[in-house]
């Protein structure tokens, strides 16, 4: 609707003071309030009043009469039809926003009758965005007071005139209404349903502030549900979205529906947090009713940690704001959690007199439940009654018709077979476009069951990622703790300064580990061991082999190839409660070595896995006991070992199957032994650093494109 030039500079005007006053909501209402006090434009005046209303006089009757005077006294000396239609229109919206007030009191009657009135100037002046927001806040009052049909009805009507306008903002906000009907009726599924169906709706609108309420409306299906991560996920998506749009009224209530959810879980810090923030938005937009809320959810934990004085103060706040602003539901809430906190300190006298104003509070209610009853039976006879009138002026109407259809039949006879002709006509049209429809219908509902799946996928989607990427964060801090287990090379350096470890996981945490430990009476003890498993799995058992190790070694200063062996066996079958065949082969392959440094002599054992020794260009391999450390058999062997005399120079290798094992090369076969070997051999002139870099090499590229199919770790020591 085109505007006159008046309208158009007043709201040029008011763009310009909004942009000056640098919208923050303390400053911009101050600022807009000055500007009232001296502007003499009656058109701006109005504009102010109604912005300054919505962002900081909502709850406020006197603020909307005073608005309501204003457009009154305005309307008799407009300029021009559309002058006269934006004062209508601005009075409309006043007594709406009345009617809403006296709602949220509790105050039926007179909510109603604002509603009326704002309905009814709304059809006087044709504005069908005003009649749809109209009929359904009249659908809601019946809602409120449990008129389930009529709700439905009001909706209905509100949804036909929104869907005839094009609106799809407000067709959307019309379903959320109806899920919400089925929500407070627990029925989830159409609930969801028409959530979904508004969430469509909305997204084609752009209209991402009221998408934010859905999101929550979604988030409190699931909470009822007790499903706290499907319901975190959406109240948080409405949350982030309401705090990108500067929509702090309903980020405020979205925090504290937040909080609620981690009270439930009884994680208390973490609901006091967002208790905390609910409590600081709502203070920034002066929104009383949000304060009092979210002081009477800080109360309530603080009550349950015992920490009573706070909880007392936090009360005390919130009662006196909802005393303020009159709503007996929210005192009766307040007072009752007061009496509570009261019994808790030992102030009998206290907790009494609470007890008094919640059962006060309580019978207010239940008279204005009953005074709500009472008018819907009042409305319902109204209804009936009309139906009764319209029913008996139909009958009579018929019976005229029917009259005058006889009398004058025997002079249309003539015009029967033209007219029957048309209506075949017609109706063959009417059919046609009727299947066309249906048909259209079917498409465009097959469109938004299609777009409503691939919404609900892409949400699932997003949570298994989140899971997944919160699982492998714990498994990649368990690495980090893994890797601080592993012997450092300050101890490794002490064994021999010319070393390497060739350490590759298959996945983030290893199966494979090494240990080393240097005695006080020049011994080194060196193991490098592959555990059952790799991954997760693996990873405990290296954590476990290693606390056995220490224990041994370390503690009980056992310092005997064998008999360490022995010793990690038999504790590695306690704690694993292996008892036979029957059970676990959870266990261990291991090459452990005790170099005494005195004599220069290693002493060597082994649980599957070889030792390999290279002297003079020749390799001597010395095989390990064919048995791991764990329950293979009912009878147990002991362990051995073998000594060697070392000669410097020597190098001294240990590996676990992981790179002989590794498909590669041309053949996608396995390296084998062999070609590891020759890999030791043919290198071993070099640095050990260099040894174990050509190694690595070698690796990556006999793998190539496979996958890596074991842990890998190679150790090699120059004497």
């Amino acid at each position: 609707m085109k505007l006159p030039l008046k309208i158009i500079y007043t709201r040029f005007l008011f763009g310009i003071i909004l942009l000056l006053a640098g919208f923050g909501y303390a400053q911009n209402t101050d600022s807009l309030k000055q500007v009232l006090k001296t502007t003499k434009n009656d058109t701006l005046r109005i504009q102010l009043m109604r912005w300054i209303g919505e962002n900081e006089g909502i709850f406020r009757v006197s603020y909307w009469d005073t608005l309501r005077r204003v457009c009154e006294e305005m309307i008799p000396k407009a300029a021009s039809p559309k002058e006269k239609f934006f004062y209508q229109q601005n009075l409309a919206n006043a007594i709406n926003n009345m009617g809403y007030v006296s709602d949220e009191k509790g105050i039926t009657t007179d909510a109603l009758e604002y509603y009326k009135k704002s309905l009814a100037i709304y059809a006087e002046i044709h504005d069908s965005l005003g009649l749809g927001i109209e009929f359904m806040n009249i659908g809601a009052l019946y809602e409120e007071q449990g008129n389930i049909p009529s709700a439905l009805e009001n909706y209905q009507r509100s949804l036909r005139i929104r869907e005839a306008a094009g609106d799809i903002r407000g067709t959307g906000l019309c379903y959320n209404n109806i899920g919400m009907i089925y929500f407070k009726q627990k029925d989830d599924e159409k609930a969801l349903k028409y959530f979904n169906r508004s969430l469509y709706l909305l997204k084609k609108a752009n209209a991402d502030h009221i998408i934010s309420v859905i999101y929550g409306n979604i988030g409190l299906i699931y909470k009822n549900r007790g499903d706290y991560a499907y319901a975190t996920y959406y109240i948080e998506k409405a949350r982030q979205l309401q705090l990108k749009s500067q929509d702090l009224y309903y980020a405020s209530q979205s925090t504290g529906n937040i909080g609620s959810l981690y009270e439930n879980r009884q994680q208390y810090d973490l609901a006091l947090q967002f208790y905390n923030e609910q409590l600081r938005l709502s203070e920034l937009l002066n929104f009383k009713k949000g304060i009092a809320a979210a002081l009477s959810n800080l109360a309530s934990v603080n009550m349950k940690i015992g920490k009573l004085k706070e909880a007392e103060a936090e009360t005390k706040q919130s009662l006196a704001y909802f005393q303020e602003l009159g709503f007996p539901e929210f005192i009766s809430g307040s007072s009752s959690l007061l009496s509570q906190i009261y019994q808790k300190e030992g102030n009998y006298k206290g907790a009494y007199d609470m007890h008094v104003l919640y059962m006060q509070m309580k019978d207010s209610i239940n008279r204005t439940e009953n005074k709500k009853a009472s008018i819907q039976r009042e409305l319902q006879y109204d209804y009936e009654k009309k139906t009764s009138a319209d029913s008996l002026k139909a009958e009579t109407a018929n019976k005229i018709t029917a009259i005058k259809f006889r009398q004058e039949k025997t002079q249309r006879y003539t015009l029967y077979a033209g007219i029957a002709l048309l209506l075949l006509v017609a109706v063959f049209i009417f059919n046609r476009l009727q299947v066309t429809r249906r048909q259209n219908l079917i498409i465009e509902n097959q469109k938004m069951e299609v777009e409503l799946k691939n919404e609900e996928i892409s949400h699932q989607k997003e949570l298994v990622e989140e899971k997944q990427k919160e699982i492998i964060d714990s498994i990649t801090y368990a690495r980090r703790i893994q890797h601080a287990v592993l012997t450092g090379d300050d101890v490794w350096k002490k064994i021999s300064r010319d070393y390497f470890i060739l350490f590759l996981p298959k996945d983030i945490v290893s199966g494979d580990f090494y240990w080393a430990y240097n005695t006080p009476n020049g011994r080194s003890v060196f193991v490098l061991a592959d555990c059952t498993g790799h991954g997760v799995p693996g990873g405990f058992m290296s954590m476990l082999g290693n606390s056995f190790l220490n224990e041994i070694v370390v503690e009980n200063k056992i310092f005997k190839g064998d008999e360490i062996l022995n010793k990690l066996r038999a504790k590695i079958i306690a704690a694993l409660e292996q008892k036979g065949q029957t059970e676990q082969k959870d266990g261990m392959d291991m090459a452990l070595c005790v170099w005494n440094k005195m004599d220069n002599s290693l002493e060597f054992a082994g649980a599957n896995n070889p030792l390999w020794l290279l002297r003079d260009g020749q390799i001597t391999e010395y095989k390990a006991d064919k048995m791991p450390i764990g329950t293979y058999t009912d009878n147990l062997r002991p362990f051995s070992s073998t000594s060697i005399s070392l000669q410097k120079g020597d190098l001294i290798y240990l590996s676990t199957d992981g790179y002989a094992d590794q498909f590669g090369g041309p053949s996608g076969k396995k390296l084998k032994y062999k070609a590891l070997l020759n890999l030791l051999l043919s290198n071993s002139a070099l640095p050990m650093d260099e040894q174990k870099n050509r190694l690595d090499k070698a690796f990556s590229d006999w793998k190539g494109n496979h996958d890596q199919i074991d842990d890998v770790s190679l150790i090699g020591i120059r004497v």
